[in-house]
């Protein structure tokens, strides 16, 4: 009976245990994920938007800008987690900024196309080993 309820105890011990490492390695992944973004935010984001702001008030087309704008930042160039809602959120951000900056410049139809061709370079950058040579 003893044995029993040491068992049951050890058991107990190792199952807190688990628990606790589990719990201890959890919150440095999620703090990691919300500085990726972060860092997405400030580092792509705002350049992107920056540069897409200054070709449309040059005169440049919305597609003409959005080429200007990807060729300077660092959005060819990065690697995105393969989560969607990261892509999702950096967007959000992008187009708020750009709306904030030049919106009087764009259309909706322009926000729209702007929107599937940042999406698309979205996917390409959470998915960098597909397109680069090993």
């Amino acid at each position: 009976m003893n044995i029993i309820k040491l068992i049951k105890k050890e058991s107990l011990s190792i199952i807190i245990l688990v628990l606790f490492l589990i719990s201890f390695l959890y919150s440095p992944f999620v703090q990691a994920v919300e500085l990726d973004l972060t860092t997405a935010q400030n580092a792509v984001g705002k350049r992107f938007a920056s540069k897409f702001c200054e070709a449309k008030e040059e005169g440049f087309s919305s597609e003409s800008s959005s080429e200007f704008a990807l060729n300077n930042t660092y959005l060819k160039f990065v690697a995105f987690p393969e989560d969607k809602d990261f892509v999702e959120d950096l967007w959000e951000f992008t187009v708020e900024k750009i709306r904030k900056d030049c919106g009087n410049y764009m259309t909706n139809d322009e926000e729209n196309s702007l929107r599937d061709f940042f999406k698309e370079e979205g996917e390409i950058a959470s998915n960098r080993d597909l397109y680069l040579p090993n």
